[in-house]
């Protein structure tokens, strides 16, 4: 029997409230899942538009650890699944280059109507932490020649000059191949990188911001979360304007009072709904077998079986974190992040 992510998905749709996740999106994250297989995934989730007049589509991600994806056979009637299957081969060649350098990879599918049964993903790759800056250029060049994505001598010294100009304790950890949009920029995801080194690091690069806004949204994010983890953008043959701040927060919601007040904030600057904040709040959680049975994907069973009482089998629900999105000229834009996945936790003695 062939197991889909439509199994998973049954478990946590029922959490998703439908002031977050229309009838219609949810119906296109449904058809998708009974496409995917049953990745073995660390975790999964849906990106959400906040807005109370933004797009209602929502976007489902999966990240895969280190091991090779059976793709499915329709699947591969499509250059870049073709690709991806090499690509992921030569992932866990324990001598390869690939093997050394990436951690594990994300595709997101963009769901802004009903999937096509060959759904093309954008691919996020996640760096090893340790390599050193030409490491990460070699890294990046590999990784977009084995695409056959667009590598200008432009782009080549952008990239570069992203790379050499970041600040003392940040690394660039993800690129995002991004084949199911009209473009041929790459994104660059930046980690451990301070809010005031954010506004220093962004003109070197060659980011002009004619408006100076971000001088003050950025302070008065940094103080409503415990960080801003990721910083966003798109590179071609020019640094693109729109930047997307992750925020996170170290505690989940039901510890963390900040968490409400964070949502309060993005309500009042328009950013956020309150049927969608509230919505937002309701979806951390655990599920457990015996919740309903009848939802329990079959694939865990042997696991279930094989572990006994020695592990407590759960799908989780958290909020991972809230992107603010900047563009100068533009309104800003808010996004959740909703993620779920299987543990087996070790039971308590």
């Amino acid at each position: 029997m062939n197991n889909s992510m439509e199994d998973d998905l049954k478990i946590v749709s029922p959490y998703l409230h439908a002031d977050l996740v229309y009838p219609q999106a949810l119906s296109h994250l449904q058809t998708l899942a009974k496409i995917l297989p049953s990745f073995s995934y660390y975790y999964a989730g849906f990106e959400c538009r906040l807005g109370a007049n933004s797009s209602p589509a929502v976007d489902l991600f999966v990240f895969l650890p280190q091991h090779i994806l059976n793709i499915p056979a329709p699947f591969l009637a499509h250059p870049v699944w073709q690709t991806f299957q090499g690509f992921q081969r030569e992932w866990v060649t324990p001598t390869s280059f690939l093997s050394k350098q990436l951690k594990d990879i994300g595709l997101e599918f963009d769901l802004d109507g009903p999937p096509s049964q060959i759904p093309i993903p954008i691919l996020f790759f996640e760096f090893n932490r340790k390599m050193d800056h030409n490491e990460i250029f070699a890294l990046v060049e590999i990784i977009l020649k084995q695409f056959n994505r667009p590598f200008s001598k432009k782009m080549a010294f952008n990239l570069q000059r992203c790379i050499h100009e970041l600040p003392e304790g940040a690394r660039i950890i993800y690129l995002g191949i991004m084949f199911s949009r009209p473009t041929e920029a790459v994104r660059i995801i930046i980690e451990d990188i301070q809010p005031e080194q954010i506004l220093e690091y962004l003109p070197q690069i060659g980011w002009f911001d004619p408006t100076d806004r971000l001088k003050t949204i950025m302070p008065t994010l940094s103080n409503l979360v415990d960080s801003i983890g990721f910083v966003g953008f798109d590179v071609s043959d020019i640094i693109h304007t729109r930047i997307g701040f992750e925020c996170f927060f170290i505690k989940p919601p039901q510890s963390e009072p900040r968490w409400p007040l964070f949502f309060d904030y993005l309500v009042e600057k328009g950013l956020c709904s309150t049927a969608k904040r509230d919505a937002m709040m309701m979806w951390p959680g655990l599920f457990q077998k015996d919740t309903d049975p009848a939802l329990w994907p079959t694939h865990l069973n042997w696991g279930d079986a094989f572990l006994g009482d020695k592990a407590v089998s759960v799908f989780f629900r958290r909020i991972s974190h809230i992107k603010i999105v900047y563009q100068p000229d533009k309104p800003l834009e808010a996004k959740g992040y909703l993620t779920f996945g299987h543990r087996w936790l070790e039971r308590s003695i």
